[in-house]
Protein backbone atom coordinates (compact mmCIF):
# COMPACT_ATOMS: atom_id res chain seq x y z
CA UNK A 1 0.00 0.00 0.00
CA UNK A 2 2.74 2.57 0.75
CA UNK A 3 4.77 1.56 -2.38
CA UNK A 4 1.46 2.63 -3.79
CA UNK A 5 0.90 5.48 -2.28
CA UNK A 6 4.90 6.81 -3.31
CA UNK A 7 4.10 5.78 -7.57
CA UNK A 8 3.08 7.84 -10.23
CA UNK A 9 0.77 5.36 -12.17
CA UNK A 10 -1.08 2.42 -10.78
CA UNK A 11 -0.70 -0.53 -13.30
CA UNK A 12 -2.95 -2.91 -12.81
CA UNK A 13 -3.48 -6.36 -14.41
CA UNK A 14 -6.39 -8.22 -14.86
CA UNK A 15 -6.58 -11.75 -15.22
CA UNK A 16 -9.32 -14.17 -13.96
CA UNK A 17 -9.28 -14.55 -10.31
CA UNK A 18 -7.70 -11.04 -9.88
CA UNK A 19 -10.23 -9.28 -8.34
CA UNK A 20 -10.83 -12.44 -5.95
CA UNK A 21 -7.57 -11.93 -4.40
CA UNK A 22 -7.49 -9.92 -0.71
CA UNK A 23 -4.15 -8.53 -1.57
CA UNK A 24 -5.23 -7.58 -5.03
CA UNK A 25 -8.21 -5.40 -4.04
CA UNK A 26 -6.04 -4.24 -1.22
CA UNK A 27 -3.90 -2.53 -3.90
CA UNK A 28 -6.82 -1.25 -5.43
CA UNK A 29 -7.97 0.62 -2.65
CA UNK A 30 -4.84 2.46 -1.98
CA UNK A 31 -4.90 3.25 -5.51
CA UNK A 32 -8.35 4.70 -4.90
CA UNK A 33 -7.19 6.77 -1.54
CA UNK A 34 -4.02 8.08 -3.29
CA UNK A 35 -5.91 9.07 -6.40
CA UNK A 36 -3.14 7.74 -8.47
CA UNK A 37 -4.25 7.47 -12.83
CA UNK A 38 -5.17 3.49 -13.22
CA UNK A 39 -3.80 1.99 -16.10
CA UNK A 40 -5.88 -1.38 -16.83
CA UNK A 41 -4.22 -4.34 -18.69
CA UNK A 42 -6.28 -6.88 -19.44
CA UNK A 43 -4.73 -10.74 -20.65
CA UNK A 44 -6.37 -11.91 -23.74
CA UNK A 45 -5.22 -15.51 -23.74
CA UNK A 46 -7.40 -17.36 -22.05
CA UNK A 47 -5.05 -20.28 -21.37
CA UNK A 48 -2.95 -17.66 -19.64
CA UNK A 49 -5.62 -17.33 -17.53
CA UNK A 50 -7.17 -14.56 -19.61
CA UNK A 51 -10.58 -13.19 -19.31
CA UNK A 52 -13.35 -11.36 -21.14
CA UNK A 53 -13.52 -7.65 -20.18
CA UNK A 54 -17.37 -8.50 -19.32
CA UNK A 55 -16.24 -11.32 -16.95
CA UNK A 56 -13.92 -9.27 -15.14
CA UNK A 57 -16.30 -6.59 -14.61
CA UNK A 58 -18.66 -9.23 -13.18
CA UNK A 59 -15.92 -10.77 -10.70
CA UNK A 60 -14.81 -6.98 -9.92
CA UNK A 61 -18.76 -6.54 -9.07
CA UNK A 62 -19.29 -9.21 -6.93
CA UNK A 63 -15.38 -9.22 -4.73
CA UNK A 64 -15.27 -5.16 -4.60
CA UNK A 65 -17.48 -5.06 -1.84
CA UNK A 66 -15.56 -4.14 1.64
CA UNK A 67 -16.75 -1.63 3.48
CA UNK A 68 -14.52 1.54 4.14
CA UNK A 69 -11.53 -0.02 3.36
CA UNK A 70 -8.43 0.94 5.52
CA UNK A 71 -6.85 2.43 2.71
CA UNK A 72 -9.71 4.74 0.97
CA UNK A 73 -12.84 4.92 4.17
CA UNK A 74 -14.84 6.77 1.14
CA UNK A 75 -15.27 3.91 -1.47
CA UNK A 76 -18.28 4.24 -1.97
CA UNK A 77 -18.79 0.46 -3.75
CA UNK A 78 -18.13 -1.70 -6.70
CA UNK A 79 -19.32 0.59 -9.25
CA UNK A 80 -16.80 3.33 -8.34
CA UNK A 81 -14.19 1.13 -8.96
CA UNK A 82 -15.96 -0.60 -12.40
CA UNK A 83 -15.98 3.28 -13.35
CA UNK A 84 -12.36 3.64 -12.60
CA UNK A 85 -11.01 0.65 -14.05
CA UNK A 86 -13.04 -0.14 -16.83
CA UNK A 87 -14.49 2.94 -17.95
CA UNK A 88 -12.58 6.36 -17.51
CA UNK A 89 -9.62 4.82 -20.12
CA UNK A 90 -10.12 1.82 -22.48
CA UNK A 91 -7.71 -1.41 -21.11
CA UNK A 92 -5.06 -1.90 -23.14
CA UNK A 93 -5.25 -5.64 -24.55
CA UNK A 94 -1.99 -7.70 -23.39
CA UNK A 95 -0.72 -9.55 -26.55
CA UNK A 96 1.64 -12.25 -26.06
CA UNK A 97 2.18 -12.53 -29.87
CA UNK A 98 5.54 -11.24 -31.84
CA UNK A 99 4.67 -7.73 -32.82
CA UNK A 100 1.46 -7.91 -31.29
CA UNK A 101 3.58 -7.58 -27.77
CA UNK A 102 5.38 -4.81 -28.80
CA UNK A 103 1.89 -2.35 -29.57
CA UNK A 104 1.05 -4.04 -26.18
CA UNK A 105 4.04 -2.36 -24.38
CA UNK A 106 4.33 0.80 -26.16
CA UNK A 107 0.29 1.25 -25.27
CA UNK A 108 1.64 1.24 -21.82
CA UNK A 109 4.54 3.59 -22.05
CA UNK A 110 2.22 6.07 -23.73
CA UNK A 111 0.16 5.89 -20.82
CA UNK A 112 2.48 6.14 -18.23
CA UNK A 113 4.24 8.85 -20.09
CA UNK A 114 1.14 10.89 -20.47
CA UNK A 115 1.09 10.84 -16.50
CA UNK A 116 4.43 12.34 -16.01
CA UNK A 117 4.64 15.84 -14.98
CA UNK A 118 6.55 16.68 -18.12
CA UNK A 119 3.85 15.50 -20.74
CA UNK A 120 0.75 16.18 -18.26
CA UNK A 121 2.16 19.59 -18.69
CA UNK A 122 2.18 19.38 -22.82
CA UNK A 123 0.52 16.13 -23.84
CA UNK A 124 0.34 17.37 -27.56
CA UNK A 125 4.18 16.35 -27.93
CA UNK A 126 3.00 12.75 -27.52
CA UNK A 127 0.02 12.88 -30.25
CA UNK A 128 1.93 10.87 -32.52
CA UNK A 129 2.54 8.31 -30.15
CA UNK A 130 6.04 6.33 -29.08
CA UNK A 131 8.18 4.43 -31.41
CA UNK A 132 11.07 1.87 -30.16
CA UNK A 133 14.18 1.75 -32.16
CA UNK A 134 14.47 -0.24 -35.36
CA UNK A 135 10.37 -0.31 -35.74
CA UNK A 136 8.97 0.59 -39.12
CA UNK A 137 7.75 3.49 -39.74
CA UNK A 138 4.95 5.36 -41.51
CA UNK A 139 4.50 3.68 -45.09
CA UNK A 140 1.63 4.11 -47.63
CA UNK A 141 0.98 2.02 -50.86
CA UNK A 142 2.56 2.44 -54.11
CA UNK A 143 0.21 2.22 -56.79
CA UNK A 144 -4.07 0.82 -56.56
CA UNK A 145 -5.13 -1.61 -54.12
CA UNK A 146 -8.01 -3.63 -54.35
CA UNK A 147 -9.58 -5.06 -50.77
CA UNK A 148 -12.02 -7.79 -51.39
CA UNK A 149 -14.06 -8.23 -48.74
CA UNK A 150 -16.80 -11.06 -48.16
CA UNK A 151 -20.59 -10.24 -46.65
CA UNK A 152 -20.29 -13.61 -44.47
CA UNK A 153 -16.84 -12.76 -43.04
CA UNK A 154 -18.42 -10.83 -40.41
CA UNK A 155 -16.23 -7.54 -39.28
CA UNK A 156 -13.84 -7.79 -42.71
CA UNK A 157 -15.33 -4.80 -44.20
CA UNK A 158 -14.87 -2.64 -41.02
CA UNK A 159 -11.39 -3.78 -41.08
CA UNK A 160 -10.98 -2.60 -44.68
CA UNK A 161 -12.44 0.76 -43.83
CA UNK A 162 -9.77 0.93 -40.99
CA UNK A 163 -6.76 -0.44 -43.57
CA UNK A 164 -8.94 2.41 -46.39
CA UNK A 165 -8.50 5.35 -43.67
CA UNK A 166 -4.73 4.46 -42.05
CA UNK A 167 -3.30 4.44 -45.74
CA UNK A 168 -4.03 8.67 -45.75
CA UNK A 169 -1.35 8.80 -42.49
CA UNK A 170 1.53 6.99 -44.82
CA UNK A 171 3.89 8.95 -47.08
CA UNK A 172 1.51 10.71 -49.45
CA UNK A 173 -1.08 12.98 -48.90
CA UNK A 174 -3.89 11.90 -47.24
CA UNK A 175 -6.21 12.61 -50.33
CA UNK A 176 -3.86 10.94 -52.52
CA UNK A 177 -3.52 7.49 -50.15
CA UNK A 178 -7.13 6.65 -49.47
CA UNK A 179 -8.28 7.26 -53.03
CA UNK A 180 -6.09 4.28 -54.11
CA UNK A 181 -7.34 1.81 -51.71
CA UNK A 182 -10.98 0.55 -53.47
CA UNK A 183 -12.96 -2.22 -51.45
CA UNK A 184 -15.47 -4.28 -53.06
CA UNK A 185 -17.40 -7.32 -52.41
CA UNK A 186 -15.47 -10.56 -53.28
CA UNK A 187 -19.16 -11.99 -54.34
CA UNK A 188 -19.65 -9.19 -56.64
CA UNK A 189 -16.44 -8.99 -58.24
CA UNK A 190 -15.26 -12.65 -58.36
CA UNK A 191 -19.00 -14.15 -58.91
CA UNK A 192 -21.06 -11.31 -60.44
CA UNK A 193 -22.47 -11.86 -64.05
CA UNK A 194 -21.56 -8.20 -65.21
CA UNK A 195 -18.82 -7.48 -62.42
CA UNK A 196 -16.38 -4.51 -63.73
CA UNK A 197 -12.96 -5.75 -64.32
CA UNK A 198 -10.40 -5.67 -61.11
CA UNK A 199 -7.41 -3.34 -61.46
CA UNK A 200 -4.23 -2.55 -59.48
CA UNK A 201 -3.05 -4.89 -56.76
CA UNK A 202 -5.74 -6.88 -55.68
CA UNK A 203 -6.08 -8.72 -52.10
CA UNK A 204 -8.95 -10.97 -51.05
CA UNK A 205 -9.13 -9.81 -46.68
CA UNK A 206 -10.01 -12.91 -44.23
CA UNK A 207 -10.55 -11.67 -40.78
CA UNK A 208 -10.02 -14.67 -38.54
CA UNK A 209 -12.35 -14.80 -35.50
CA UNK A 210 -14.17 -17.26 -33.53
CA UNK A 211 -16.95 -16.97 -36.66
CA UNK A 212 -14.92 -17.66 -39.38
CA UNK A 213 -15.75 -20.16 -42.43
CA UNK A 214 -19.31 -20.72 -40.02
CA UNK A 215 -21.24 -18.56 -41.99
CA UNK A 216 -24.32 -20.00 -42.79
CA UNK A 217 -23.85 -21.91 -46.62
CA UNK A 218 -20.12 -21.59 -46.51
CA UNK A 219 -19.75 -18.61 -48.31
CA UNK A 220 -16.45 -17.50 -47.30
CA UNK A 221 -14.74 -20.79 -47.91
CA UNK A 222 -16.16 -20.67 -51.66
CA UNK A 223 -14.82 -17.35 -52.26
CA UNK A 224 -11.47 -18.15 -50.80
CA UNK A 225 -11.04 -20.91 -52.71
CA UNK A 226 -12.05 -18.90 -56.17
CA UNK A 227 -9.15 -16.26 -54.95
CA UNK A 228 -6.77 -18.58 -54.81
CA UNK A 229 -8.02 -20.28 -57.75
CA UNK A 230 -7.67 -17.02 -59.82
CA UNK A 231 -3.81 -16.35 -57.61
CA UNK A 232 -5.04 -13.51 -55.88
CA UNK A 233 -3.59 -12.69 -52.81
CA UNK A 234 -5.39 -13.78 -49.40
CA UNK A 235 -4.49 -11.63 -46.46
CA UNK A 236 -4.96 -13.39 -43.02
CA UNK A 237 -5.50 -10.69 -39.99
CA UNK A 238 -6.24 -12.96 -36.57
CA UNK A 239 -8.30 -10.87 -34.40
CA UNK A 240 -6.31 -10.93 -30.49
CA UNK A 241 -8.91 -9.08 -28.39
CA UNK A 242 -11.46 -12.05 -27.16
CA UNK A 243 -14.07 -9.42 -26.50
CA UNK A 244 -14.02 -8.65 -30.11
CA UNK A 245 -14.19 -12.45 -30.97
CA UNK A 246 -10.41 -13.16 -31.18
CA UNK A 247 -9.21 -16.90 -30.56
CA UNK A 248 -5.83 -18.62 -30.05
CA UNK A 249 -4.77 -19.39 -34.04
CA UNK A 250 -4.81 -23.06 -33.28
CA UNK A 251 -8.80 -22.98 -33.37
CA UNK A 252 -8.81 -22.13 -36.85
CA UNK A 253 -7.49 -25.66 -37.97
CA UNK A 254 -10.63 -26.86 -36.32
CA UNK A 255 -12.81 -24.18 -38.30
CA UNK A 256 -11.12 -24.44 -41.98
CA UNK A 257 -12.55 -26.67 -44.49
CA UNK A 258 -9.91 -29.01 -45.45
CA UNK A 259 -10.11 -28.47 -49.02
CA UNK A 260 -8.26 -25.01 -47.81
CA UNK A 261 -6.14 -26.53 -45.81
Amino acid sequence: EESVADAMSFLVFLSAGYFRSFNCRRELYAALGSNRPFIPIFEADAAKGGASLAVLQAECRENCVEAAPDAYPSYGGPDEMIRRIFWETEPIVWVRVNAFQLESLKAVALRMLLHSPYYVSDPAELADGVMVPGETGPFAFGGPVTILVCRGNRGAFHLAEEVKKTAGKGRCSAATSAAVVVIREAEEALEGANAAPLSGHVVLLLYLNEKTFLDPGGAVARLVQVAMDRRIAVVLVHEQDPSCGGVPFRNYFQQTPQVLQ
